[in-house]
């Protein structure tokens, strides 16, 4: 998902304006939402004390890298659970549209079926049916932002079957012939994309989306369900959770407090950060001193920049199309994850989706619709997907430009694309039809305007680099 995988649509199914504006914050091929920090720990104090101890503005800078992305993913899970409940599947039912405006880059190509998972009352049974027609996927993002599971076309062959998703240090057993999945934090963001070609195609994908179940393990359990109140009050928007400053370090008490760390590496993060106050249930900002709060949010600064500095480094570029390939799994790279955080929360891994922006000519020159261009494919060169590609158009704030063709999005599945007589694929993207190549047209702004490529189950020609985009060629 590049930035942001908006005014809400309302959904047409009846739904309240407030569950229309949950699913449709999902419509982002880079996914970012708004939410709170920790819901309903207790709070207890802790800071640096009335001196700073040596090396704490480092200390701090490293904290805010390290703790921003489960900042980030509390905020989002919260804002969801207030709108949708917690442990309820909630499926988009319509294509996002030029009036989505809630999260930039929305994609055109899928409905999103969408649930926060609060697993601390006992595990929850995704019920999927044989899907074999369709691509459809569910990632599972822990509230540190790993994608700890999947099921799906790739994942599980489309297969009928039941998934337990249970928190941490669960021992129980589900039901027969149920797989269980061990989630890595007490709340998880679930995440289900689902193929649709075209507008005559929704009630079937709806239908199938509607098959779909999700289920406390034990019935009597959701009557006594979390509700998504309890998970608090957001204190912020996740796109820019430094503003809260040194107050950040509270908030991350109180997130940590709900989801504290599983891996041996961020647990070991975890202990270096106690020197400056930082741990699960604590409030270092409240604590401390006039000094020990200035260290703090310098701490805080200096390691937004930090995050916003690495954003571009870790942007492969080829030919204009730039992607990044390391998402869903980061180890101790905690600055790559709070960059992916900050950018494209919610990204596929790799294997799943792999998605490409370009907002530069083959020439350099930035995309306008004043001129004309054109993304020429020779035969056989098409995006290798197993499932879908796609190419979108966005304006100079990301979001989708109203045009009278109503189309946002050429790819795999646009109708009636012609190709040349030796196989070759031309695209032409420009703001008026191109006379004699309509149904190869993707209409652009009449201004400044982004592309982005998608390419769902990309084979491994993508995935190692052999394989590359060809530049986008302005007109003669």
């Amino acid at each position: 998902m590049i930035r942001g995988d908006s005014v809400a649509q309302v959904t047409r199914d009846g739904r309240s304006h407030a569950q229309g504006v949950a699913l449709f914050l999902l419509a982002a091929t880079a996914a970012l939402s708004a939410c709170s920090g920790g819901g309903g720990a207790p709070r207890t104090t802790a800071g640096p004390g009335s001196v700073p101890p040596p090396g704490a503005r480092t200390l701090a800078s490293d904290a805010y890298v390290w703790g921003s992305p489960l900042v980030v993913s509390m905020r989002t899970v919260q804002t969801f659970a207030r709108l949708i409940g917690v442990n309820r599947l909630y499926p988009q039912q319509q294509l996002t549209d030029p009036q989505t405006r809630l999260i930039v880059a929305p994609n055109v190509d899928t409905l999103y079926s969408v649930a926060v998972l609060d697993l601390r009352d006992g595990p929850v049974v995704l019920s999927v049916p044989e899907i074999h027609d369709r691509y459809y996927t569910y990632q599972f993002l822990d509230m540190y932002t790993e994608s700890f599971a999947y099921v799906g076309t790739r994942a599980t062959g489309g297969v009928a079957g039941s998934w337990v998703i249970a928190a941490p240090g669960w021992s129980g057993t589900g039901p027969t012939g149920a797989q269980v999945i061990h989630a890595s934090t007490p709340l998880v963001f679930l995440l289900g994309r689902f193929l649709v070609s075209g507008a005559s195609d929704l009630p079937a994908a709806r239908g199938v989306m509607a098959r779909v179940r999700l289920e406390p393990l034990v019935p009597h359990a959701q009557a006594s369900a979390p509700s998504g109140s309890a998970l608090g009050e957001p204190p912020g928007t996740p796109q820019n959770v430094a503003a809260a400053g040194p107050s950040f370090f509270d908030e991350l008490g109180d997130a940590l407090a709900v989801n504290p760390p599983s891996s041996p590496a961020d647990r070991a993060a975890l202990a270096r950060f106690q020197a400056i106050g930082v741990g699960p249930v604590h409030h270092p900002a409240g604590a401390a001193t006039p000094s020990g709060r200035a260290t703090l949010a310098q701490g805080v600064t200096d390691g937004a920049a930090r995050v916003e500095g690495a954003d571009a480094s870790s942007v492969h570029e080829v030919n204009g199309w730039e992607t990044r390939r390391q998402l869903g799994h980061y180890g101790d790279d905690f600055l790559l994850r709070a960059v992916v955080a900050r950018s494209v929360w919610g990204a596929n891994v790799p294997d799943e989706a792999v998605y490409l922006r370009s907002q530069r000519d083959a020439r350099g020159g930035p995309y306008s619709g004043t001129h004309a261009y054109a993304l020429h494919f020779a035969a056989g060169e098409l995006p290798p997907a197993a499932a879908f590609w796609s190419l979108t158009v966005y304006g100079p704030d990301m979001f989708l430009v109203e045009n009278p063709a109503g189309r946002y999005a050429i790819g795999d599945r646009t109708p009636a694309l012609r190709t040349n007589s030796d196989g070759s694929l031309d695209l032409y993207l420009q703001h008026s039809a191109p006379p004699g190549h309509e149904t190869n047209w993707l209409p652009v702004p009449a201004g400044g305007f982004t592309l982005i490529m998608r390419i769902y189950l990309p084979e491994r020609t993508v995935l190692d680099g052999t394989y590359r985009l060809p530049a986008v060629q302005p007109a003669a």
